[in-house]
């Protein structure tokens, strides 16, 4: 979805002056009955896409906590091994959610996201953390092109992990495709150039680069090994 296709909308007077400045920040216009729009609440920023419901990232221990409990036995988890004090870059952050499960091992996790509003709905979401996920989640936003970031880094600031869950094409039919990803397909459309990031990713992870991938699509490269979930798979890099 083109950014020109969203507006910014309002609930009411007193968010007038928050959606003015993200209006000027985003150079989105205000249009609070457009069918693509990012609200201004007063308690949070959300993304409505029609027919979907509004959505705003969320780091609350609400979110995290659950996965978390779920341990070493998901696949995410077995295949980062994720521990305290372990640098991450997740380079494709999308709604933050995988990066805020890492983290809650006491790794320290960058989130790197290219797409300016969502970077605004990432950085909105880790503003209202509560107390408790504020003191276990060591996590912090760039928005940013994730592959001159990574060209950028000095060797002493690379991470032993680079995370990738890079948006692909979603099948039409796709029934149990989540809303979530749905909506981040319309927003930001599939990553065109996921081998040059993965290259370059490559590059500069210390241990192993590790990318989530639909189980029905081919790797990109061939893995070192991989670790299969539901639907998912996790190629890992070495």
């Amino acid at each position: 979805m083109n950014r020109t296709n969203l507006a910014i909308a309002y609930d009411s007077s007193a968010e007038y002056a928050r959606a003015n400045a993200l209006s000027l920040q985003l150079n989105l216009p205000f249009n609070n009955e457009a069918p693509r729009r990012l609200i201004v609440a007063a308690d949070k920023l959300m993304l409505k896409i029609e027919p979907f419901l509004p959505l705003s990232a969320d780091f609350t221990i609400q979110m995290w906590q659950g996965r978390r409990d779920a341990g070493r036995r998901q696949g995410l988890v077995r295949a980062v091994k994720p521990r305290s004090g372990m640098k991450i870059i997740d380079a494709t952050a999308g709604w933050g959610r995988d990066a805020a499960v890492l983290a809650s091992f006491g790794a320290h996790v960058l989130l790197l996201e290219r797409n300016p509003v969502m970077a605004a709905l990432l950085a909105d979401g880790l503003a209202r953390q509560d107390d408790r996920s504020k003191a276990v989640l060591q996590l912090t936003l760039l928005q940013v092109e994730a592959i001159d970031y990574l060209r950028g880094l000095q060797e002493a600031d690379c991470p032993e992990i680079i995370y990738l869950d890079p948006m692909h094409p979603l099948r039409q039919k796709e029934a149990l495709v989540k809303r979530e990803l749905q909506v981040l397909q319309q927003l930001i459309g599939p990553q065109q150039d996921i081998a040059d990031l993965l290259t370059i990713a490559k590059q500069k992870a210390t241990r192993q680069v590790v990318m989530k991938w639909p189980q029905r699509l081919a790797a990109i490269e061939e893995p070192t090994r991989t670790i299969y979930g539901k639907t998912v798979r996790f190629d890992i890099y070495e």
